[in-house]
């Protein structure tokens, strides 16, 4: 069955030209449908010829490449290992590399002031009794090394070359005879036991107070957060409360039985607590950094009565005693000031000097007119 549908002009529009397209019908013949060809009357543009010629282009050639792995790194020039003279069974000496120093507003190196304030940080959870500051253990490392040489340390906190006091032989005045007591493990003598680190630890009182103040998996003298954390703990031993400036004091004397050495200590850190730096004229010249005599600290687990019973006291010497304070000096066109009574931090009374004596008020003479009152 087919049907041819024809295309025609219309009268009330536009129409092919000239043309009449002719199309077949979709027939079916059991179920297959075909499309028969079209009629194309003459005078009419096949639509295949306003579609360009299409085909199938060839493919570019690969180039054939070989997999192969990258040429190995040249080796670096071998270089002579350089041995620690603090730890002589391990190079650790070799592949240290400065980290930059940058200075707080108070002159302390960075790296170094974090050590403290994360030693602070650890004693506030280990002992929250003991209250001890960042600032003390600032003044410490600043008597002891200058904070770690100023900051000559690499970027875990090491410093670039060991910090070693002298050796305690006995051959320098003050020093104490300290023999070996790590084989020279710790400071590298074999003979006599030496200060080792920032905070300038002997061996045996670092064994007792070794620490991993930067969880490396080390505790090492020569690491500001090493060191710091063990000087905190060692501070805090035997139950000190070092919010208390006298106990503060004594923890200082523990670590340097010098008078000088724990006036400037807490100089130092007070004026860190103020965000400032002492003034020449407010330390000991007296003082000079520790030759490492820390004080075996056997004792210290003992509690705070015996701990302070047995602590060295300040020497009360004549240069310490404060002075009476000197009298103003005058103002010219008025009388001068008397000498007012000492009230407070006053000298001791020198026994062969006669007692003063605190005139009284002066009874009138009988029958005489009072003092204020103005004859007429």
């Amino acid at each position: 069955m087919g049907a041819v549908a024809t295309l025609g002009s219309s009268t009330g529009g536009s129409a092919v030209s000239g043309a009449s397209v002719g199309t077949s019908a979709v027939s079916s013949t059991g179920g297959a449908t075909t499309l028969g060809a079209a009629s194309i009357t003459p005078g009419t543009t096949p639509q295949a010829a306003y579609f360009p010629p299409s085909g199938i282009l060839a493919p570019t050639p690969r180039i054939a490449r070989s997999q192969r792995a990258a040429p190995p790194p040249p080796a670096p020039a071998p270089q002579p290992a350089v041995t620690n003279p603090t730890s002589p069974t391990s190079p650790s000496g070799t592949g240290l590399i400065a980290a930059p120093v940058i200075l707080s507003a108070l002159g302390i190196p960075e790296i170094v002031l974090n050590a403290y304030r994360s030693a602070e940080l650890e004693m506030m959870a280990e002992a929250p009794k003991c209250g001890l500051p960042w600032h003390l253990l600032a003044g410490i490392g600043r008597i002891e090394s200058g904070h770690a040489g100023g900051g000559r340390t690499d970027s875990v906190g090491t410093t670039l070359t060991p910090i070693l006091g002298p050796v305690l032989d006995g051959r320098l005045a003050g020093n104490e005879v300290i023999r070996d007591t790590d084989r020279g493990a710790t400071d590298g003598d074999p003979g006599h036991d030496r200060a080792v680190g920032p905070m300038q630890f002997i061996p045996s009182t670092w064994a007792k107070y070794a620490s991993d103040g930067n969880a490396d998996g080390v505790a090492d003298p020569n690491n500001v957060f090493d060191a710091t954390l063990a000087a905190a703990r060692y501070l805090c031993s035997g139950g000190l409360d070092l919010r208390d400036p006298l106990q503060e004091t004594r923890a200082v004397l523990r670590y340097n039985n010098s008078a000088a050495y724990a006036a400037n200590v807490i100089t130092w850190s007070n004026a860190y607590r103020n965000g400032g730096t002492p003034t020449p004229s407010q330390l000991s010249e007296s003082a000079s950094p520790s030759p490492g005599r820390l004080a075996d600290a056997a004792a210290a687990e003992s509690d705070l009565p015996r701990d302070l019973a047995t602590t060295p006291q300040p020497s009360t010497d004549g240069a310490a005693t404060p002075a009476a304070p000197a009298p103003a000096p005058p103002i010219p066109g008025l009388p001068p000031l008397p000498q007012l009574p000492c009230l407070i931090f006053c000298p001791p009374a020198d026994p062969g000097a006669p007692a003063s004596v605190t005139p009284g008020p002066v009874e009138p003479a009988p029958g005489a007119p009072p003092a204020d009152a103005v004859p007429r």
